[in-house]
């Protein structure tokens, strides 16, 4: 699933895929779940959650509605979508709360990368996918996902 961060869809993604798998025959415990959102990661964690804020309320308005668990308020995707719209992604991100910003992007220094991915592994997420930009520049932040994050992360727990 793209565009989502956050743990409580790791269940919601499971339930859909029951639906679908038990009528076909299928175990849903084969069907890998896999979640992937954009990821700003640098050690300096404000300006990495910044570049993320503007990242995210380009496709805020969308991927908001898909996931049930959210409960984004809906004044706030109206005015993120109406700044947007006029071109002023840097205005919307600002409006974008900590909370919310969590819910759909990776972001900040290696260890809240790190623990934002670790969440959705415990919460039984097969593989977590680390989206653009990666940083404040692609080089960094690819170099810091591989070299600072990655070694943080516990792929063994959460596995159901």
């Amino acid at each position: 699933m793209g565009g989502s961060a956050n743990p409580a869809m790791v269940g919601v993604i499971r339930e859909r895929v029951a639906a679908g798998a038990v009528p076909a025959g299928r175990d849903p415990g084969e069907v890998g779940v896999v979640l992937g959102a954009v990821t700003v990661v640098d050690a300096d964690g404000a300006a990495a959650r910044a570049r993320a804020r503007t990242e995210v309320a380009m496709y805020l308005a969308v991927v908001a509605d898909l996931d049930p668990t959210a409960g984004v308020p809906a004044d706030l995707l109206g005015r993120v979508k109406e700044l947007v719209d006029a071109g002023r992604d840097e205005d919307a991100g600002r409006l974008i709360p900590d909370d919310v910003l969590d819910l759909f992007a990776f972001s900040g220094t290696p260890e809240q990368v790190a623990a934002q991915a670790q969440a959705l592994i415990d919460a039984g997420a097969h593989r977590v996918e680390f989206g653009t930009p990666h940083g404040l520049t692609d080089d960094g932040g690819v170099e810091l996902l591989g070299g600072a994050v990655l070694p943080l992360l516990d792929r063994t727990r959460g596995r159901r």
